[in-house]
């Protein structure tokens, strides 16, 4: 297996609860964006999921250290290509929230029980 495999299996077990599809067509879904595996001490602990400017984060094992300055150097790229970055966060979902808005998201508007957020360079930390 993949380190990407491994961190796509990661991120499904973190959000399954928040899914509603099983295993399948969450990575038939997910076929054609790229995975970042998340790393500690050289084991993958989870996966940053991308397509165009949409951003992802995930992880099976809670990291040890903060894994916010890692993130934020994919996040950098993303902004630095397409001007700006999106990911949604589902209302419930407070922590992620909070995480989103450390790394510089802003809410732009909400649909469905989910949160739309966006970075760009003037909010990006």
């Amino acid at each position: 297996m993949t380190p990407e495999d491994r961190a796509l299996i990661m991120v499904y077990e973190s959000v399954k609860h928040r899914l509603t599809v099983g295993m399948v067509e969450y990575l038939e879904a997910l076929k054609d964006w790229d995975v970042v595996p998340l790393t500690e001490d050289g084991q993958v602990i989870g996966g940053v999921l991308l397509k165009g400017n949409e951003i992802h984060v995930g992880y099976g094992v809670r990291p040890k250290r903060s894994i916010r300055a890692y993130i934020r150097a994919i996040l950098g790229g993303v902004v630095d290509k397409y001007g700006w970055a999106v990911t949604q966060v589902r209302e419930d979902n407070l922590a992620g929230l909070r995480f989103c808005e450390r790394l510089g998201f802003v809410k732009f508007g909400a649909q469905n029980g989910t949160i739309l957020l966006r970075c760009d360079r003037s909010n990006y930390v």
